[in-house]
């Protein structure tokens, strides 16, 4: 359904003014973004606005806009919502009152302009948009105090709709009694000591961020509150990596020096701590600039070392971090693993596991897109500071109270963990994995340090808010943190004693889907750069299962039921990747882009397996490393095949699409296997959706994608009917592969995308017409009569839950499921069911398991009053099981 412009929303109603857009995924569901239908008028009645002052200088435009806010908000209740404020003002036309206000040190100036920074938004657009301020308007008898003030972003050059208006910046208001001050200072502070004074460093370099650093550091190793087991655990014991850099040298010498510890045991008797640097190489690394080291300079490196002037700034300002920690050894990739020799990346590389879990900790310097940049930033200390109400102002809102106590108002969850989960670094492959590893993580962003460790309570603290990681706060400032995607060691932590396996599974699922969306240089270091992590899964969480290539076994099948978004497609071993096997068709992890993962659990309360796996067959390149890059794998099944394409309907084509041109629907027609012919009436449309779905593992071609797949569908999954959804058989499409005549008769067979089916459309793939004796095709007749067979099975399985024994009764005498049947099925009998007391009376049900049954017979269990040799069987085949590899 197409989404309504502003005008048709102010034809149907004339008195919206504001609503809200729900942004997929999201994680806190009343962080919603606003959309404001009217320009807000310009410039402001005086007489809406209410005196309110700041414990911060703000600039008059802010200061308006604050002021109308405190008006809005207790000008007393309206009687009716046309006569309500709009909940919403401009604040700046234009970048230059926002320019002029960062000058003069206004609170809101800076923290939009810090933000802008943040989002990288080029001065030029901002002085062409309008910076509005809004917040949700509440109803009658609700509390009418908001949450956040939104600040949104909108071109004055184009007509105003969904498509142009950003919500760039929203902050969370707190009063005095919400907000838990102890997070604003570092240190056992407590309220009761009286408040020190908010201060905060024009530099992240300053000797105040480091001691912050150190003292967030200090609690998580002294794990006062019993949260930090996983943090202080060094995974491998006295295990080292194959070279180090010297740090205490460095600083002494200003010469970076390498060292080897199995060569030089004794120089790590007094210290065997150790960072690491996770860093963005960009395309000024990849290009040869970056200083790296060789099979040429190894020699000089080891015994003269580099001068730290010649290293990037990056580099230089690690040595000088590690040096706070008084640290003496320090990894960085590039200087550490030889970068023109093959045997030395390959065997470093399936040892990043250890090398990022044995780490005191990891320097993440975020903001920078290459070495040149550094890790330290200039800011000016208010981006990092609460705005705090005056706590003497009587207004009675919440951003003055009426009370002694005061108001906060800080970035909101998105905005405060903006510069790690958006920044450069975290778009690469590579870091991902370098930041799940790591106890813990020191991020370097435009504005601020942020730690995060692997604590399942707290595990954040920033310049922000230093004091986070203090104490177990009760009045939590965040729902969520880094955008609902923090380390996965603190969504595991209690999950492995607590939790169902599925939920282990789910949150490597999670991970996958983040992963997929990473970019590489090199796409075939895919695998590798994820082994490290499943070597940590496999270990911690699931030491009984096989790792194959991305998927887990025991979530086979459901899980290659993944999906490629529109623009991913496979990775292809070309010259340009001299032919390296990077993974099967059947793993996501062939696919150079982001994913959709398929479930994690191959069966639940209404999902069944219809294939049986009879051999997986994973060769890796190493074999002590099963985690790492492959030499092949392959997946033997047993399982139904059929012929099937997948093609566009032009004929179908939605109006909505004809109008405006582009796009397309697409029809699923159903083959004849032995004549490759078009089944008698086999092709469905999905003009409405509800027929079939399907994904393809290509890149798609605008919004129509490839013109024709043809191949087999592979049936791997049946969900039963529920209460809001039918029968739906959920499976891969595959073609045949290494000469083969394409028959599908048991040969070698690749993935090319997924396919489901709905409904009673499922007869379509689950028979086939009986050609009769004469040689005439059954009618289409026939197939209307199997379809009435089949619908209580397909659509009506509702129908066997009754409210009383009566309806049981007559259900079991009319219902084509009869007593013999439901016996197969369930422990259980129609009639020998369980009574439950409730205000109707006694309540029966009819509870069915397939789960006895053998995965292929699944697809025909519900089906089975078709098999009594009647007429109608004898005018339809079913699917002949088979045996393929899918590779």
């Amino acid at each position: 359904m197409a989404l309504l412009n502003t005008n048709e929303i102010l034809q149907l109603n004339n008195n919206v003014h504001t609503f809200v857009l729900v942004r997929p995924n999201q994680v806190d569901i009343e962080d919603v973004d606003l959309f404001v239908v009217q320009p807000p008028a310009a410039p402001l009645d005086p007489a809406h606005r209410l005196p309110t002052k700041s414990m911060t200088h703000l600039c008059d435009t802010c200061r308006s806009a604050l002021e109308y806010f405190s008006f809005c908000l207790n000008s007393g209740p309206q009687k009716d919502d046309d006569t309500k404020l709009p909940a919403s003002c401009l604040l700046h036309e234009g970048a230059t009152t926002l320019q002029e206000g960062e000058d003069e040190r206004c609170h809101l100036c800076i923290l939009l302009m810090a933000n802008l920074r943040i989002k990288r938004l080029a001065m030029q657009s901002i002085d062409q948009s309008n910076i509005e301020m809004c917040w949700q308007q509440a109803g009658r008898g609700e509390n009418p105090k908001p949450a956040r003030l939104h600040f949104a972003l909108t071109h004055r050059g184009h007509d105003r709709s969904t498509n142009n208006y950003w919500n760039i910046l929203k902050l969370h208001l707190w009063t005095d009694d919400e907000f838990d001050e102890s997070l604003l200072w570092p240190g056992d502070w407590k309220p009761s000591e009286g408040r020190p004074a908010l201060e905060r460093h024009p530099s992240t370099e300053s000797v105040q961020t480091r001691d912050n650093a150190l003292a967030w550091l200090a609690r998580c190793e002294a794990d006062e509150d019993g949260k930090h087991d996983q943090c202080n655990r060094q995974v491998s014991g006295e295990w080292m990596p194959t070279r180090l850099l010297d740090v205490t040298t460095a600083i002494q010498t200003e010469t970076l020096k390498l060292i080897a510890p199995d060569e030089n045991p004794e120089e790590l008797v007094s210290d065997r701590r150790y960072v690491t640097l996770s860093h963005c190489w960009g395309a000024w690394g990849g290009g040869g600039e970056l200083p790296v080291l060789t099979t040429d300079n190894l020699a000089e490196r080891l015994t003269t070392g580099i001068p730290l002037l010649e290293l990037p700034q990056t580099f230089q300002d690690a040595v000088q971090i590690a040096h706070w920690f008084k640290v003496r050894w320090l990894w960085i990739d590039s200087l550490c693993i030889l970068q023109d020799s093959a045997d030395d990346w390959s065997r470093e590389a399936i040892m990043m596991y250890d090398v990022y879990k044995n780490a005191l900790l990891n320097i993440s310097a975020d903001d920078s897109p290459d070495a040149r940049f550094g890790c330290f930033r200039n800011r000016d200390p208010l981006a990092v500071l609460p705005m705090q109400s005056d706590d003497n102002n009587d207004s009675g809102n919440p951003v003055t109270t009426t009370t002694t106590t005061n108001c906060w108002i800080v970035p909101d969850t998105n905005a405060a963990f903006e510069g790690v989960i958006d920044s450069p670094l975290a778009k690469r492959g590579w870091v991902f994995q370098e930041r799940q590893l790591s106890r813990r993580v020191l991020h370097f962003t435009s504005t601020e340090l942020i730690w995060e460790c692997c604590a399942s309570s707290p595990y954040f603290a920033s310049e922000m808010f230093p004091g986070a990681s203090a104490t177990v706060t009760t009045k939590p400032v965040y729902k969520t943190v880094f955008g609902g995607k923090p380390k996965f060691q603190t969504q595991t932590t209690n999950l492995s004693s607590t939790s169902t396996p599925d939920k282990l599974y789910a949150t490597w699922s999670t991970l996958c889907r983040e992963y997929s969306a990473k970019k590489f240089t090199y796409p075939h270091d895919k695998l590798v750069a994820l082994s490290g992590l499943a070597q940590e899964f496999q270990a911690s969480l699931f030491p009984d299962d096989t790792y194959m290539a991305g998927l887990w076994r025991s979530t086979l099948p459901s899980s290659l039921l993944w999906q490629s978004s529109n623009t991913s497609s496979r990775i292809d071993h070309t010259e340009e990747w001299e032919g390296k096997y990077i993974a099967p068709s059947w793993s996501w992890l062939s696919i150079n882009g982001a994913i959709s993962p398929g479930p994690f659990s191959s069966s639940s309360q209404r999902t069944f397996s219809l294939v049986n796996i009879l051999n997986v067959d994973i060769v890796p390149s190493i074999p002590s490393k099963p985690t790492a890059s492959l030499q092949s794998a392959s997946i033997k099944l047993a399982c139904y095949l059929r012929r099937v394409e997948v093609r566009p309907d032009y004929e179908k084509k939605p109006w909505y699409l004809m109008a405006i041109g582009g796009g397309k629907s697409h029809k699923l027609i159903i083959m004849d296997d032995e004549y490759g012919q078009e089944e008698t009436g086999g092709v469905i449309d999905n003009f409405h959706s509800d027929a079939f779905d399907h994904s393809f593992d290509v890149a798609s071609d605008g919004d129509s994608g490839p013109e024709v797949v043809a191949g087999f569908f592979l049936p791997l999954c049946v969900s039963l009917p529920d209460e809001t959804s039918g029968l739906c058989l959920s499976g891969l499409l595959v073609e045949p592969v290494g000469g083969e005549d394409g028959d599908g008769n048991g040969e070698t067979f690749r993935r090319v995308g997924v396919l489901r089916v709905y409904g009673l459309h499922c007869r379509w793939i689950k028979y086939k017409a009986a050609v009769q004796l004469g040689g005439a095709a059954t009618e289409e007749g026939d197939w209307e009569s199997l379809a009435k067979v089949l619908t209580p099975s397909h659509e009506s399985w509702d129908k066997l839950k009754k409210d009383d024994e009566d309806d049981v009764e007559e259900a079991g005498s009319e219902s084509v499921v009869d007593d013999e049947i439901v016996g197969v099925l369930s422990d259980k009998k129609p009639k020998e069911l369980e009574a439950a007391d409730n205000k109707k009376g006694n309540q029966k049900a009819v509870e069915l398991d397939l789960t006895p049954l053998d995965a292929l017979e699944r697809l025909y269990a519900l089906d089975k009053t078709l098999l009594d040799g009647s007429e109608l069987e004898a005018r339809f085949e079913k699917m002949v099981p088979q045996r393929i590899t899918l590779i």
